[in-house]
């Protein structure tokens, strides 16, 4: 298999991760428009509407209790090509609560997977699904809480 697949796969995640590095990640007022930047990010149009709904209510959620938004791209632990147009992407993300939070100091290490899709004559390229389980359970784990907030 071609290795421009893999080339183009950590180049969108990166650019993908640049995104909640973005001073609104962590504004009220500026939540929505990233959320809607970073839903764009999905595939296909239909799930970038439900991507952008989801990452702005944890990223408000998030906000709202003092926990922050503060998430950085740790690695890209490893990008495997299915075919030309298609590869999964393991990446590894930190999570720093926010100072002051109750939780300040216990940040959390996650590692999530990707299925990148490339582009093609009707569609942008993205994310097809991610398996969050991990991020999930290491919320869980150190606060409590789920994205949901209880």
């Amino acid at each position: 298999m071609s290795q421009s697949i893999s080339i183009e796969a950590e180049t969108f995640a990166r650019s993908y991760a640049a995104l909640f590095a973005s001073p609104a990640a962590s504004s009220a007022e500026g939540v929505a428009d990233l959320a809607t930047e970073i839903g764009r990010y999905y595939r296909p149009a239909q799930t970038q509407a439900e991507a952008a709904k989801l990452i702005e209510t944890e990223m408000r959620n998030n906000i709202f209790t003092g926990l922050g938004t503060k998430l950085i791209l740790e690695t890209i632990e490893k990008i495997v090509p299915y075919s030309e147009t298609s590869a999964l992407c393991w990446l590894r993300w930190s999570f720093h609560p926010q100072e002051g939070s109750e939780f300040e100091g216990r940040g959390w290490t996650f590692t999530n997977i990707y299925a990148f899709r490339a582009a093609s004559a009707d569609l942008r390229a993205g994310w097809e699904f991610v398996v969050r389980d991990q991020e999930v359970n290491e919320i869980r784990r150190v606060t409590g809480r789920t994205f949901e907030g209880s």
